[in-house]
């Protein structure tokens, strides 16, 4: 059984925890010296996406 997060206050807060983990996720994946492989490259992109992807979430709850 998949349960709902029902309360605004704790799905801002799951939001703001999956940014911080992705987050982490870049620091780990991020080539600061020597060339990307395409698979590095892919995933840093995606993880950069998904980060802003979260942000506009996160923007548009702080509208309501």
């Amino acid at each position: 059984m998949i349960n709902q997060i029902r309360s605004s206050a704790s799905w801002s807060d799951t939001l703001k925890a999956r940014k911080e983990h992705l987050t982490a996720l870049l620091k780990v994946v991020d080539i600061k010296t020597g060339k990307a492989t395409t698979v590095q490259a892919l995933t840093i992109n995606l993880l950069k996406k998904e980060i802003n992807y979260v942000e506009s979430k996160l923007k548009g709850r702080s509208k309501m």
